[in-house]
């Protein structure tokens, strides 16, 4: 009960001036007022704004009168006496569901609103949210005869709670199986509100970041669809207790929110540097997390995602496409630029190696091939074979008849090679040339069959090779695009 309200008189003299006193009980003993130039302002003892009102150009008298105190107070005053009232006849209204003691379950409404997508790791194979989680149920025991009275007789449809009062009533008990590590945010203060309706209905909002676990499957990586969870469940009372459902604007005590009539909300602003998400979609579920307790009512939320394959085209297709077109530039050299054409086989395949222990770096070891692995295994087929068709060029160029040419010659020495006597000084002999017994160096001669035939094969290259990697390219593109997730 108010006592009655005391005027005080406040002088305008344009200078901060503060007096306090009692206007009426609300368990806080004093009341602080400012007078700041034109205007004076009525402030809680947490400095809370209630009411603004204007003084006179001169230094007048003025008097407050109870309409001009904000009804914020009065509110508060109502909403503990609700509480109060209830916790007379319900022990335990903080710490079990609203139907425990009867058969049927208190039913839970869900509405997510995702405001930010912050992370998604293929090595650790998960995501992280931000989220705004709306609960709302039915609390018959806050809603009593005294509570509806005060309803009706203030003229009023909803009531909000502060933080001290939302702590003294039950909240349902989250929490989300598929979660490695969660937080609230308090900055400034904890992000979190509550309101009674007009009925009996809760409506709880709370902000909150979590990271879930999301199993991927990369065989088509990069092409790869992923749909990630976010399981959300009771963690102590199974579904006989307590059930969750899913909300959307349709339903009532929701006006007071620009939602759509979605139970879950992608805010537009999302956007991810890999990934598109290309639907959310609710779903429900039965999880059994404790033995001999029941199922327990559970609800999914799938996010759809599509990922972007623009900076893999950018890093990864694109290089690894002209290291195997600057392999084919072995095929335009003569047969005997043997220093260039080994350089350059060389330098490709371990660029090709490299590049395929950067990409599979940051993704995690598993057990099956995936498309990148695909297309870089190819690519280094393709400029491995490029080498090892110079060796064999370089070899038919050293054959005198093809006709002779078998494998068994492959490790045998020509016999003008083989030394007849021990030699008796070091000679330098060109890798073109030989030295005979007298140890003179002579130049060998080719024929010119020989020649022809490995011309000839690095002709055949210059066509087969991009030949086939342009076919490879058109198939491995065709397949992985349309793969389906």
């Amino acid at each position: 009960m108010t006592t009655p309200f005391r005027p005080y008189s406040i002088g305008c003299s344009g200078q901060e001036g503060y007096s306090s006193g009692f206007i009426f009980d609300l368990g806080v003993p004093k009341e602080k007022f400012s007078c700041l130039a034109d205007h004076f302002f009525v402030l809680t003892p947490s400095s809370t704004l209630f009411q603004t009102v204007a003084c006179a150009d001169s230094c007048k008298q003025h008097e407050i009168s109870t309409a001009q105190i904000s009804e914020e107070a009065k509110r508060s005053e109502m909403l503990a006496d609700i509480i109060r009232l209830a916790k007379k006849t319900h022990d335990y209204l903080k710490t079990t569901p609203p139907t425990y003691d009867s058969e049927e379950a208190s039913k839970i409404k869900v509405l997510l609103y995702v405001s930010s997508i912050d992370a998604i790791n293929e090595a650790s194979m998960d995501f992280t949210l931000g989220i705004l989680l709306h609960l709302r149920w039915v609390d018959r025991r806050i809603y009593h005869d005294k509570a509806h009275t005060f309803f009706e007789e203030a003229g009023l449809d909803l009531l909000d709670f502060d933080s001290e009062n939302i702590n003294k009533v039950w909240v349902p008990d989250i929490f989300f199986p598929n979660e490695k590590k969660g937080s609230f945010h308090e900055i400034m203060i904890k992000n979190q509100m509550m309101r009674l309706y007009k009925g009996g209905t809760l409506l709880y909002i709370s902000r909150l970041s979590v990271t879930l676990s999301c199993p991927m499957d990369l065989i088509n990586y990069p092409f790869d669809k992923q749909t990630c969870r976010l399981l959300l469940m009771s963690f102590g009372y199974a579904d006989v207790d307590v059930q969750f459902e899913w909300m959307n604007r349709t339903e009532p005590n929701m006006d007071d929110f620009d939602l759509d009539t979605k139970s879950i909300i992608l805010d537009k602003e999302v956007a991810l540097p890999q990934f598109e998400v290309k639907s959310v979609e609710p779903n429900i579920c039965h999880f059994k997390y404790h033995q001999k307790a029941g199922n327990h009512s559970c609800l999914q939320a799938d996010f759809h995602m599509s990922r972007n394959i623009g900076f893999y085209i950018v890093q990864m297709y694109i290089p690894s496409t002209l290291i195997v077109m600057l392999s084919w530039i072995s095929f335009w050299l003569t047969v005997n630029s043997v220093p260039g054409r080994i350089s350059l086989g060389l330098l490709t395949v371990l660029t090709m190696t490299t590049q395929m222990s950067s990409v599979n770096a940051a993704l995690p070891r598993v057990s099956y091939t995936k498309a990148i692995d695909v297309w870089m295994s190819a690519c280094l087929v393709f400029v491995f074979s490029a080498l090892l068709e110079f060796a064999i060029v370089n070899v038919l160029s050293r054959k005198d008849s093809i006709g002779g040419f078998s494998l068994k010659h492959i490790f045998s020495i020509p016999k003008e090679l083989m030394p007849v006597a021990p030699p008796v000084a070091e000679v330098a002999v060109p890798l073109d040339g030989f030295a005979d017994a007298e140890g003179n160096v002579k130049k060998r001669r080719f024929t010119q069959r020989g020649i022809v035939y490995a011309m000839y094969m690095d002709i055949a290259a210059r066509i087969l090779f991009p030949v086939i990697f342009i076919l490879f390219t058109i198939t491995y593109w065709l397949y992985y695009v349309n793969a389906e997730g």
